[in-house]
């Protein structure tokens, strides 16, 4: 059928005719697997689900078609995410019984759009009927369980299953209406004083309704009662659809006054056991908030004032007598100093002789007054240049009078009428502020104010004031701080802080333009506020910090200090205004990113929000304590434990867990000591009655399910750490035959310390034991990653002296053109690194020339290389690799890279066929027999057609005899040599537990095959880039979370790795061509290399390393093309030779100068490498070989470096052996 066709970027859409609004068919871009052309003009559309067959006017046409989905799809596979199907995205969806239609249709609610579907299955694959915007649509309740999806060309009959689901259905439609008109600008603003995020009256978070006259922010089931009191009463509007009555004024104030303050009056006097809950039910709402707004029953009485009619006869005089705003203004003002617990009593008696109206001075207004902030008594110091006020004594300050308005102003006495001093906040660039650890029971010195505040001024003078309490600092520097800062501060201010003032900052957005800002700094968080009067612009978590650093910059030929803070991908730099106020902010941001909090949110955080004291541990115990016996059984020392535990206390960014200082046993006694002594449980102490009350159900499923709520209920820090320490104690118990503890053993030693129950308690146990065995579940991991897991789990257990690479990596040897030593490349593999990458790599390590055009590709090779498998060049090699731990021997397999025949290699890698069949007669014997008798080989016909290898009786048959699904299927090149195949042209074709023997008549035909087989495995939307890795592409390729770097810095360092050291380290591991990789997180600031004395490297980087040097420059010397390195066993140290092997240039190798071992297999060697070095010689005089005399001597002592290096680096490990 003819069908006009849309594609909008987002979907493919098709219509009856170019007039229909609504589609027939929608196919969203993020469901469409590709785009190919086929015959006829027709093209194909592949999803998950079926295959969509249009056709064009014209080929042009089909083609234009073709590439721009294709193009698109490609950029959704990269970039885009997958928005169809259940998820955060979708709202709501069921089925619903639409008028019109035959059957029900699967309806969604999908953000602002509402899609229909035919069922279930093509919801989940995002097959859809038709999509209807929300946008302009209305709601209209229908008879019994019906209802009406009103828009402006269709109206669409909706009938639900029962009454409650129709109100659901409602519901949420007219919220996805609502949110296609929502502007967040005001709500943003409003709730940047972080009162405001709570509902007034219920504690709802997020409350996005308000009421304009009792200035409170209300949730929208509380906005419903208010409507019900009437405007004369509570005016409701809209913090995001009601934008056109927030003017600036109004939102100012709700920002400066705030759901706290506002509650002080209207709740001034409410009961905690009368208090609204945000579960409560309408009837409920309505009466308490009745009462609360309507009755006033719990208001806060004016102190000057008896009765409301009192205060009622003040305001008629004051419009009476045009003194309203003065009026107004002082009935407040008296209203909160009565309510002001910080004031001194030598301040009220001071203001009893005083006009109150008198403590303020004129504004822009001459009816508004504006009172004086604060005033009252202070202690004030000398001025001093810098701050050291751990100094100062108490007969260091002197007792003023202070009042703070526009400046501060010092008196004498509370007497005098002229102020001694004055400081204008103006002057003010920052405000610190000094109190006692709270967590330090000490009072301090008796001779010391153990409260301070100073005042750095523009000057570079520095005051120091004290006070006696608490209240009274926070007081002075909230009064302060709120004068000497824009309105965007003020809120922030209401609470204590530790520094607010001017500094200048620059962002990445633009790094080369320096900006002020004021910057207010909270405990751990740094928050920056503009200029102009407005909402806090932004926030920095200083635990969550990757980096903490100060550097040096010129500007205008002067040195100055830039702090620089690295968090989460975003980089900001600040400098001080002045020269002293830089280090009383580094000092105090230093000590606020320190983490000293004993909870788990106010600890140093990794880049996954996991305190990095626990994730620094649990990646030194999966690395190297995974097969220890007795893990988290066997104690460590106190001594050590308690200063380990110390260190990380301080700042746990800068703790590196080594294993040769650090012993395994300390720890695992550090991870659970630190759960045991944080402040709350991580499963948290208020949840214990509900953790127990699940433990006790006696149906695992429902057991488990609740335990899954539970664990949905705690904060993201909670949450996140629980699943990361699961998930370690569940690969734990995976090895316990290595390691001997079961799930039970590691219940019993973890339970105490994550519930903090000092050993007591059975449920607690049973819940950590079913947490651990029932991880999978629990946590919904998918089976992609738990098959990871067990793999991973696999090659410890089966090869027990595995070691572990800590940048995240498997190493691995891979083999160019045939397995040899002389042709071995050692390198990582990354789990996201395809077989086309690899490719690529080792044939730029082995320098193969660039107008090579012949086709390269990967195979696995496996039982010795009898069988071969060509690896698409989309196929993960990691994935491949870590099957072979499953295998009898796992060390018989291993990968090549090999040339294949042009003319198929290069169909492989660069095209695709329209459509994948093949058909033929091909000679076959299968294992073990079923279809085909005895063990000879039988011609038969084979088809690939639709994903499967199909078995026919003969080449006109329809139906198959045999089918089977190549998606689960392995094709080798070659068939075991003990069948004796009738022609060497054969492949095997591998399942689980069959397999088949087919031979071909010629290369040509088994090519054909093996590309037909390929290509039905693997359905990718595009073909591979073909390109040649260039060196900067090696030297910044990353692998895992790690880029390869050469060990504690660049080739330029001191502290190179030994070439002759690692050679033989892989040789020792040849028989183990994997090293087990260990996944760890590890943040940008752990990724600087630091300088360091121990014998071992933090990291290891395999390839090509310092001699990499030597090669470079002895190419360059000679104009050579190709550069080898080869890998011999048990090497003295090296020297650089000349090799026979290879083209027409010059290669490097690596020879023994002794061999004091004098086996025969090394004796062998050496006249190998004597034959090699003899012809060698002849080469070294060929004319384009020569070089200098001054190049000749710079190869010979680069050589010489390296053999020195390896020789001390060899004696430093015979000197400290070290076993854990």
């Amino acid at each position: 059928q003819k069908r006009f066709v849309k594609f909008d970027g987002k979907n493919l859409m098709y219509f009856g005719s170019d007039k229909d609004v609504y589609p027939k068919g929608v196919i969203p871009l993020a469901a469409i697997q590709m785009a190919r052309p086929a015959k006829d003009n027709k093209f194909e559309i592949m999803t998950i689900q079926r295959i969509f067959v249009f056709r064009a006017d014209s080929e042009v046409l089909r083609q234009h078609w073709v590439s721009t989905l294709q193009e698109h799809v490609r950029d959704q596979l990269v970039f885009g995410q997958r928005r169809f199907g259940p998820g955060p995205h979708c709202q709501k969806h069921g089925a619903l019984e639409l008028k019109g239609t035959k059957s029900k249709v699967y309806t969604a609610i999908l953000t602002d759009q509402i899609w229909l579907y035919k069922s279930e299955q093509c919801f989940r694959n995002g097959i859809g009927i038709t999509v209807i915007e929300a946008r302009g649509a209305t709601i209209r309740d229908g008879k019994n369980r019906s209802f009406d999806l009103i828009t402006r060309f269709k109206t669409f009959s909706f009938s639900a299953e029962s009454d409650r689901d129709k109100r659901d259905w409602m519901e949420a439609l007219q919220d996805a209406i609502a949110e296609t008109l929502s502007d967040y600008e005001v709500a943003e603003k409003i709730w940047s004083n972080r009162s405001n995020k709570i509902c007034a009256d219920c504690k709802a978070r997020n409350p996005d309704w308000a009421s304009i006259n009792l200035c409170v922010v209300i949730c929208k089931n509380c906005a419903g009662q208010h409507r019900g009191l009437g405007t004369m009463v509570s005016k409701v509007q809209s913090l995001k659809l009601d934008t056109s009555v927030w003017s600036n004024e109004i939102v100012q104030l709700f920002i400066m006054l705030g759901n706290d303050r506002a509650n002080d009056f209207w709740a001034g006097h409410l009961p905690v056991s009368e208090e609204l809950d945000c579960d409560a039910s309408p009837e409920q709402r309505r009466e308490f908030i009745t009462q609360k707004y309507r009755e006033g029953r719990f208001r806060l009485a004016h102190p000057g004032f008896s009765c409301q009619e009192e205060l009622l006869k003040v305001l008629c005089a004051a419009v009476s007598e045009q003194t309203l705003l003065r009026t107004v203004t002082h009935i407040f003002s008296e209203a909160e100093s009565a309510n002001r617990s910080s004031q001194s009593a030598g301040y009220q008696e001071h203001a009893a002789h005083m006009d109150p109206l008198s403590l303020s001075d004129l504004s822009v207004y001459d009816e508004i007054m504006q009172p004086v902030l604060h005033s009252g008594f202070l202690y004030k110091s000398s001025s001093i240049n810098r701050g050291t006020l751990t100094r100062k004594t108490r007969e260091d300050f002197q007792k003023f009078w202070c009042s703070v308005d526009q400046s501060l102003l010092l008196y004498e006495s509370d007497r005098s009428t002229e102020p001694c001093m004055q400081i204008s906040v103006r002057d003010v660039v920052c405000l610190g502020v000094s109190r006692p650890d709270s967590s330090s029971t000490n009072n301090g010195f008796i001779d010391r104010f153990r409260y301070t505040f100073e005042l750095y001024l523009t000057s570079e003078k520095v005051h120091l004031f004290g006070v006696e309490t608490a209240d009274a600092l926070h007081s002075w520097t909230r009064a302060i701080g709120q004068a000497a800062t824009p309105l965007s501060c003020h809120c922030l201010l209401t609470r204590e802080f530790e520094r607010v003032g001017l500094l200048r900052y620059r962002a990445m957005l633009n790094p080369q333009q320096w900006k002020e800002a004021y910057f207010v700094l909270q405990k751990s968080n740094l928050f920056i506020c503009p200029q102009n009067d407005g909402a806090a612009e932004d926030i920095i978590n200083l635990n969550r910090l990757q980096e903490l650093s100060v550097t040096s910059e010129s500007e205008n030929h002067e040195k100055k200090d830039v702090l620089v803070l690295v968090e989460k991908g975003r980089t900001l730099h600040l400098q001080g205004v002045g020269r002293t106020d830089f280090s009383l902010w580094y000092s105090d941001i230093q000590r606020a990113a320190g983490g000293k909090g004993n909870t788990l949110r106010e600890q140093q955080m990794s880049r996954n929000d996991i305190p990095i004291i626990v994730d620094s541990c649990i990646a030194f115990i999966t690395q190297y304590g995974l097969g220890h016996e007795g893990i988290y059984r066997k104690n460590g020392a106190k001594s050590r434990i308690r200063l380990l535990m110390e260190e990380f206390r301080k700042d746990a960014r800068n703790v590196k867990l080594r294993i040769g200082d650090h012993f395994i046993e300390d720890v695992t006694d550090v991870l659970k000591r630190f759960f045991r002594e944080i402040d709350d449980p991580i499963f948290m102490a208020e949840l214990h009655p509900l953790w127990k009350e699940a433990a006790k159900l006696p149906d695992k499923r429902g057991r488990l399910d609740r335990y899954k709520n539970i664990i949905g209920s705690l904060p993201r820090v909670n949450r996140t750490t629980l699943a990361v320490l699961v998930s370690h104690l569940y690969r734990v118990q995976k090895c316990a035959d290595l390691n001997q503890m079961c799930t039970k053993n590691l219940s019993l030693l973890f339970a105490p310390s994550l519930f903090q129950t000092d050993g007591k308690g059975e449920h607690e146990v049973k819940i950590v034991e079913d947490l651990i065995d029932n991880y999978p579940y629990v946590f919904e991991i998918d089976e992609e990653h738990q098959t990871q897991i067990d793999l991973e789990v696999s090659l410890i257990t089966s090869w027990k002296d595995t070691q572990l690479s800590q940048a995240g990596d498997i190493i691995i040897e891979v083999y160019l053109e045939m397995k040899i030593p002389d042709c071995c490349i050692t390198l990582k593999v990354s789990p996201t690194m395809c077989a086309e990458e690899l490719t690529n790599q080792v044939l730029y390590m082995r320098n193969v020339p660039d107008g090579d055009k012949n086709a390269w590709m990967t195979f696995e090779a496996i039982e010795d290389g009898q069988l071969e498998r060509p690896l698409h060049p989309k196929e993960k090699v990691l994935e491949q690799a870590l099957m072979w731990c499953t295998m009898a021997d796992p060390s018989s397999a291993y990968l090549v890279v090999k040339k294949v025949p042009k003319g198929e290699g290069i169909n492989i890698l660069t095209s695709y066929k329209s459509e994948v069949m093949k058909i033929g007669l091909l000679r076959c014997r299968e294992e073990p027999p079923k279809l085909l008798q005895g063990t000879r080989f039988q011609e038969r016909t084979f088809q690939i057609r639709d994903h499967k290898l199909l078995l026919l009786k003969d080449k006109k048959s329809i139906k198959p005899e045999k089918e089977w699904s190549l998606k689960s299927m392995k094709i080798y090149i070659g068939i075991r040599r003990k069948l004796k195949a009738p022609s060497r042209w054969g492949f095997t074709v591998m399942s689980d537990k069959h397999q088949l023997f087919l031979c071909c008549s010629s290369e040509a035909e088994m090519w054909d095959w093996v590309t037909s087989f390929l290509k039905a495995q693997n359905d990718d939307p595009g073909p591979p880039v073909l390109r040649r890795h260039s060196s900067s592409d090696i030297s910044k390729q990353k692998f895992g979370t790690m880029p390869l770097v050469p060990i504690r810095g660049d080739e330029r360092n001191s502290s190179m790795l030994s070439a002759n050291q690692t050679l033989r380290k892989l040789h020792d591991r040849r028989s183990h061509s994997l090293y087990f990789p260990m996944k760890m997180q590890h943040d940008s600031f752990e990724e600087r290399w630091e300088p360091s004395d121990l014998p071992e490297p933090l990291y290891e980087e395999v390839g090509d390393f310092g001699l990499q040097v030597l090669k470079s420059l002895e190419t360059s010397f000679r104009s050579s093309r190709i550069t080898e390195t080869l890998e011999f066993p048990d090497q003295p140290p090296l020297r650089v030779v000349h090799s026979e092997k290879g083209h027409l240039d010059d290669k490097m190798v690596l020879e023994e100068v002794e061999n004091p071992s004098g086996s025969a297999e090394m004796q062998e060697h050496k006249s190998k490498t004597e034959e090699c070095e003899e012809d060698a010689g002849r080469r070294w005089q060929e004319p384009q070989g020569v070089c200098t005399h001054s190049q000749e001597l710079l190869l010979q002592e680069l050589s010489s470096a390296f053999t020195k290096k390896d020789r001390d680096q060899q004696e430093d490990q015979e000197e400290k052996p070290y076993d854990v």
